[in-house]
């Protein structure tokens, strides 16, 4: 017998095993984008790259497109696919086109897909060659303005400097902007006033606004600060780093200033939104008529004035029905003609006195923002549908907590509910076993509350039109009636 056969080196040899080439796997979010980063895309055929990309997929939520040299040729032929019939098939939603050397003609082919684009949110136009002339910066504005974006950057482009915040602030009035980046443009301090007239405006309703990297100057920085303690309560992020400010100290102290205003909007803003869901609750249960109660169209008041918040209430778009101001300064003989049982004894108050003794439910709302309310709640077109929904909505429950999908029949036995619109998932919020208080998930309850308080314009304190902000120092800050 071999004695090699038993060998220690026989028995421990290893077994060499094949392994199977990794599958790469992409998630549903990575499928719908596009990234290209410091492809070598370039011009015309970059442009042409890109679409082939595009068409070849069914979704396309994202375009990464940083660090190339599409120029003003490439952006052209990419942006007029993108403004046809077969590219507004494709939801984006961001788009970045930083670093491309992009110009002005590049600019306008942007502002021309932008102009009533809803399903555009960010757009990030960094460190091009935007050259900024005042036509094509009105062109932009007014495109922005038509459409939904919630964040620009155009950052790093140096070219643009105080011609382009002259014609810029003085146009923009978009309500969905929340978010803008100006770092590195050569802003100086011959900007401060256009700055100042736009915050301090109702026009302003984004909560960032970065401009680090200019040259506004100790002085233009200490107005623009004093300009939002006054007049401005939306900002909650302000960043004007690095602009030439002659002592460390002195910015210290600014800086120290600033975050203690932005603090006091942030509290605002929460006390703001917390009154506006409280007063909707009660206004909805004492201002919601039945139809037949509604007066008619011959029966409503005129307005007092152009200028009166009736007036404005009367016209605003969340008031398809006019019911419930076109009743105040009227009896209410229509009451008195139901037959039913006796109303509510609150409701035989007339309408205005009702809407007064509502409105100590929420004193740090503004007479406009309670209109506002008023009027949403009172419109039984904004009751939501009592038809059962067929997708889902609802909020994720979270799997954590003992009430995860199940409840108690006693006896020790559970029964496990099904998910859809009416099971335990939909009432997670109201029982905090929702996820998105643990902030894994976006929460679906407080996504449609943030889109509410934005429609009536809750989602920030805001001052009458004849009050202003006084007490310059901490601790005494509080709104104040001209009266």
């Amino acid at each position: 017998m071999n004695p090699l056969a038993f060998s220690l080196s026989t028995i421990n040899q290893p077994t060499m095993t094949k392994r199977a080439p990794a599958i790469r796997q992409y998630s549903l979010s990575m499928r719908a984008q596009i990234e290209q980063l410091d492809a070598g895309l370039t011009a015309v055929a970059g442009a042409r790259a890109v679409i082939s990309e595009i068409t070849s997929r069914r979704r396309v939520t994202k375009l990464i497109l940083g660090h190339n040299s599409l120029g003003d040729e490439g952006c052209e032929v990419l942006f007029r696919f993108l403004c046809s019939e077969e590219g507004r098939r494709y939801k984006i939603s961001e788009i970045s086109l930083n670093t491309n050397g992009i110009g002005d003609r590049g600019l306008l082919a942007i502002s021309r897909y932008l102009r009533f684009n809803t399903s555009l949110k960010e757009l990030f136009l960094q460190n091009n060659a935007l050259a900024g002339s005042p036509p094509v910066i009105k062109d932009f504005t007014d495109a922005l303005n038509t459409s939904n974006l919630e964040l620009l950057s155009l950052a790093s482009n140096i070219d643009l400097s105080d011609t382009f915040v002259t014609h810029f602030f003085p146009n923009l009035d978009s309500p969905h902007l929340q978010e803008v980046h100006l770092n590195m443009l050569g802003i100086t301090q011959s900007s401060v006033p256009t700055i100042i007239e736009y915050i301090s405006s109702p026009r302003c309703l984004m909560h960032t606004l970065k401009i680090n990297g200019n040259r506004l100057g100790l002085r233009g920085v200490s107005s623009i600060i004093r300009a939002v303690h006054r007049r401005n309560f939306t900002l909650l992020k302000l960043e004007m780093y690095a602009n030439s400010l002659s002592d460390n100290a002195i910015q210290q102290d600014s800086e120290r200033e600033l975050k203690k205003v932005l603090m006091r909007n942030e509290h605002l803003k929460k006390a703001t939104e917390r009154e506006a869901l409280a007063l909707l609750r009660y206004s909805r249960a004492v201002l919601l008529r039945p139809r037949s109660w509604t007066l008619t169209p011959s029966s409503a008041v005129v307005p007092c004035s152009d200028l009166c918040a009736c007036a404005r209430a009367h016209n605003d778009p969340l008031s398809p029905t006019s019911s419930l101001f076109s009743s105040i300064g009227t009896t209410h003989r229509l009451l008195d003609s139901q037959p039913s049982k006796p109303p509510f004894p609150f409701m035989r108050l007339p309408t205005e006195l009702q809407l007064h003794i509502l409105s100590f439910l929420a004193p740090i709302l503004s007479s406009a923002q309670r209109i506002r309310i008023y009027t949403y709640a009172s419109t039984p077109t904004t009751l939501p549908s009592l038809l059962p929904c067929l997708t889902s909505r609802s909020c994720i429950p979270d799997p954590t907590s003992p009430q995860f999908g199940e409840f108690n029949l006693g006896g020790g036995m559970t029964m496990r509910k099904r998910s859809g619109c009416g099971s335990s998932a939909s009432s997670g919020c109201a029982d905090g076993k929702c996820m998105g208080a643990g902030n894994s998930v976006k929460c679906r309850r407080e996504e449609e509350r943030a889109k509410w308080l934005a429609a009536v314009r809750c989602n920030a304190f805001e001052l009458d039109e004849d009050g202003t902000w006084s007490g310059e120092h901490e601790g005494g800050d509080a709104p104040k009636s001209a009266d």
